[in-house]
Formats: C-alpha cells, sequence, structure tokens
C-alpha cells in the first residue's frame, strides 16, 4: 500500500483539528515544489510528511533532515542526484524541535491521539 493511500482514509477533522491530504510526485524538487504551494495556500500549524522507507515496519519520526540528495536509484523522471544539496541556500541539517521519543511513545500507545493542540494539519505523501 501506498503512504498516500494509508493516510486519504483518515477523517477530514481529528481533535478538531482540519486535515488536508496532499500527493505529492517522487520526482526530485518536484515534490517540494507542490508541496510548498500547498503549505503557501492553506497556510497550515504544521506538515507531516508520510513517506515509505523499504525495510521498515512501523512508524518512524525523523529527528534530523539532511539537506542532501544522495539518490540510490533514479526517481520517476529518471533524475538520480548524487551528493547535492536541496536548498543549496540552506544550513545542513535541520533538527525537529518536536518531542520525538515521546511521539514514538504515543504511536506505540494510540497513534490517534494528538499530543498538542492544532487546528489544521496538512498531510503530505510521496508516490
Amino acid at each position: 500500500m501506498s503512504p498516500f493511500e494509508a493516510i486519504k482514509g483518515l477523517p477530514a477533522e481529528i481533535h478538531g483539528a482540519e486535515v488536508r491530504w496532499l500527493e505529492v510526485p517522487t520526482v526530485f524538487h518536484k515534490s517540494a515544489q507542490v508541496l510548498e504551494e500547498e503549505m503557501n495556500r492553506y497556510q497550515p500549524d504544521f506538515v507531516l510528511c508520510i513517506g515509505q522507507a523499504g525495510g521498515r515496519t512501523s512508524l518512524t519520526p525523523e529527528r534530523v533532515a539532511i539537506n542532501q540528495d544522495d539518490a540510490r536509484i533514479s526517481d520517476n523522471e529518471d533524475n538520480q542526484p548524487i551528493d547535492r544539496p536541496i536548498r543549496p541556500d540552506g544550513a545542513s541539517a535541520y533538527f525537529s524541535s518536536l518531542p520525538i521519543k515521546a511521539m514514538v511513545q504515543a504511536i506505540k500507545k494510540r497513534a490517534y491521539r494528538p499530543l498538542f493542540p492544532i487546528r489544521q494539519v496538512l498531510l503530505s505523501a510521496t508516490i
């Protein structure tokens, strides 16, 4: 099952928060562009990107985002960037300020329960 298929069955509202879904292309730079346009349009309180990592069997929140594309295989338009910055003007890495360990524990207990109040969520899934 694709990540988008997994999330699109969620309700349009969760604990009072509006939920939006966005299916983005698996093409380097296009996915970020599509997501950025939607973020500018809806101004969500936060964005949750759901992707698929081969071999993983559970949700795995990430603590660090590395500003580098390093593709083992080509994307859907035959792009295969190696050691290229995603944003040349950006930092080398971005650390999450989210309570990752608490999130993991909440996921293990009951994934549907929010950790903090929110108004709107934009869910993005790479296909």
